[in-house]
């Protein structure tokens, strides 16, 4: 950060503000255990000296030694910084004094820590402002070089700001009150005994559809985004593996429910036809915005903040994970980590549900009874740690459907693994292998449970 001429550099700290807070923490150590939290680097600091003199004070603080002038003098002495802060050991200790004498006393330590954090904010801003600029006069591929700029401001985090704890009994009812709000925002999937169990996805969600190939999750995802824009909820699906008309094209298929090999093979007739037509008119009115470009999180990020602004999307699905790139990173597993970590993160800033579709390992063919469970995530660790709600979509049939005397029951298996918010459990749903499509299971079917 030594270019600040496009910048007023007294925005970038404020002199005032990060005397008074070191000048509060010298005369009353007990206001450090406040400011601590909000100022957990000395990076918030601008000015190298105060940095040294904030470490200085933390420390003594941490190993509850006495906090005064001569203290503080007397460590930074130890350490070999003292005469560093201003030249020399008779400058520096004066200019301890005068951060003393910077305030009467330490009331407003937390207003000027608020000050001070504000500023480290700017010049975050400012050094990812440089940052871009290097990136745009650097040569390279413009793709490259856009995917980079998202990068960069994917990672400017927003730091909460507010108190360090808080007493339970005063905020119960706001509580209630938001946990009422939430459930009012929650997105029902359309299906019943889904529903029933994760009461729909909930705004800052992220959740995960993992399932083998085969299990109908694509078909999975496009039925859930077609019973969640019949309450005219916009939703947004990254395909990254099917073009856009080809998943039109399932979506009208669908709708019209027509085996989609009918038309492949020549076989539909004008009925057909005007069955799909009507499908396509109904599908006018689903607001469904498809793109192919969610291959990396930057993308996605920046995709999902436009549409919220233009088309007011309240949920977005990627399928699928395994097609993500991030970048560089030492291996693939580091990669799927810094995805994962990435998609939370626009999922909580954006304050939607983001839907992620993933692939399971092969061990799960191994075992006799193919059930998915959350080691066979590939690269398991950081998506079972990042994801709020984990599904799994089995179906016996496609397992036992080369033995001789099995019967095919049309029954699929949404298996909720993880929930952060309640229960887990199955759900189950009838699946229609000619047009991959999911439906409730009607009430009275003899085989529920």
């Amino acid at each position: 950060m030594n270019n600040h001429k496009l910048l007023d550099i007294e925005k970038l700290y404020s002199l005032e503000a990060e005397a008074a807070v070191l000048g509060s923490m010298i005369i009353d150590a007990h206001c450090i255990a406040k400011v601590l939290p909000m100022l957990p680097r000395s990076d918030s600091f601008f000015l190298p000296e105060h940095r040294v003199i904030y470490e200085a004070l933390v420390k003594l603080y941490i190993e509850e030694r006495p906090i005064d002038a001569i203290s503080l003098r007397d460590e930074l002495k130890t350490e070999g910084q003292l005469a560093g802060l201003k030249g020399d050991d008779e400058s520096s200790v004066h200019y301890i004094a005068k951060l003393m004498e910077s305030v009467p006393s330490s009331a407003n330590a937390v207003y000027y820590a608020k000050i001070v954090r504000e500023k480290e904010k700017e010049r975050e801003v400012w050094s990812a402002v440089e940052q871009i600029r290097n990136v745009v006069n650097e040569p390279g591929m413009v793709d490259e070089k856009i995917q980079a700029i998202q990068d960069i401001g994917l990672s400017l985090e927003t730091i909460k700001s507010g108190p360090d704890y808080v007493e339970a009994g005063k905020i119960g009812l706001e509580v209630v009150a938001a946990m009422q709000d939430s459930r009012d925002e929650a997105i029902p999937t359309g299906f019943r005994d889904l529903d029933r169990l994760i009461h729909g996805f909930y705004p800052g969600e992220f959740v995960l559809i993992a399932g083998r190939p085969a299990m109908g999750k694509s078909g999975l995802l496009l039925d859930l985004a077609l019973n969640i824009t019949k309450g005219a909820k916009a939703v947004l699906v990254f395909s990254l593996e099917m073009t856009e008309r080809a998943l039109v094209g399932r979506a009208v298929c669908n709708l019209a429910a027509i085996d989609v090999t009918r038309i492949q093979s020549g076989e539909a007739d004008d009925f057909d036809f005007a069955e799909l037509r009507n499908a396509a008119t109904e599908l006018q009115k689903r607001n469904i915005i498809l793109s192919s470009i969610g291959y990396t999180p930057e993308q996605v990020a920046g995709l999902v903040h436009r549409l919220k602004q233009t088309h007011n999307i309240g949920i977005a699905f990627v399928d699928y994970l395994q097609l993500m790139t991030a970048g560089k990173a030492e291996s693939r597993q580091q990669e799927v980590t810094i995805i994962s970590r990435k998609l939370k993160s626009i999922a909580l800033r954006e304050n939607i549900p983001l839907v992620v579709l993933s692939q399971l390992n092969r061990q799960v063919d191994a075992r006799d009874d193919h059930r998915p469970r959350m080691s066979d995530l590939r690269e398991s660790g950081s998506l079972e740690q990042d994801a709020d709600l984990v599904l799994f979509v089995y179906r016996e049939d496609y397992y036992r459907k080369d033995e001789p005397d099995f019967k095919p029951t049309g029954i699929a298996e949404i298996i909720v693994s993880k929930n952060r918010r309640g229960r887990v459990g199955k759900a189950k749903l009838v699946f229609v292998h000619d047009y991959v499509r999911f439906s409730n299971i009607p009430e009275n079917y003899v085989g529920r449970k």
